[in-house]
């Protein structure tokens, strides 16, 4: 075998082997989750958090609680960890896909001082559905079909620096793969076009479900590169 053949044949087995290992995964597109259910009957702060640090309060000085909803912004506060109607309310008008975000501020004994510091805490979280979307045949089907019909077609060069990849579709409520789009990309149009490909040709889910039964549409991500694992 002559010199070039060889060297070839190594370029080509150490590319094989790197996209045989490249990392990757599919999850919800949020980074914590809370169900509407919850949230509908939360009466405490406690109640909406789990592990709620009670112990670590001696005095509160705000509690606030904002529902997000793309663009739009809706607050409203109270003195304490009992919630308010208003709090209740705005809790119960959640949307699936909506962010929580809860900012409290509150007064913990410093252990040298012996004073009261004033301290704060921020919690957020996505609501989704009370049943997720699935794959056909579970996690370990959906990795091995991407990974015969994405990873391992991926050029090395797309991932010379170990760039992390994402892409962001939603599964709608017949169980289709809408609408995949980039966070960010692998800078090459073809590896682009052969991510987006696999997912617009996946099999169909199994659709995410609400409280009521309803089946409703739920974003999800893939992640190709550093997955934080």
């Amino acid at each position: 075998m002559n010199r070039y053949l060889t060297t070839t044949l190594l370029l080509f087995s150490v590319m094989s082997a790197y996209t045989q290992d490249l990392p990757f995964e599919v999850k919800g597109a949020y980074a914590r989750s809370v169900r509407a259910e919850k949230l509908e009957k939360a009466v405490t702060m406690s109640d909406l958090i789990n592990g709620y640090p009670v112990s670590w309060i001696d005095e509160y000085v705000s509690t606030s609680i904002a529902v997000v909803s793309g663009d739009h912004v809706e607050k409203a506060e109270s003195i304490d960890d009992n919630l308010t109607p208003e709090q209740v309310s705005l809790l119960q008008s959640v949307d699936l896909g909506d962010d929580v975000v809860i900012d409290i501020a509150y007064k913990s004994k410093n252990f040298i001082t012996k004073e009261l510091d004033v301290r704060y805490m921020h919690y957020a979280a996505t609501v989704i559905p009370e049943h997720e979307a699935e794959y056909p045949g579970g996690v370990e089907s959906m990795r091995a079909y991407l990974k015969e019909n994405a990873i391992i077609n991926i050029p090395n060069e797309s991932f010379k620096e170990l760039q992390q990849v994402i892409i962001r579709f939603t599964v709608d409520e017949q169980g289709q793969v809408t609408n995949p789009r980039f966070t960010s990309t692998t800078g090459d149009s073809r590896t682009d076009n052969l991510l987006l490909k696999a997912l617009k040709n996946m099999p169909g889910w199994k659709p995410a479900v609400d409280g009521t039964g309803k089946k409703v549409a739920q974003d999800f991500e893939f992640i190709i590169g550093n997955t934080g694992c």
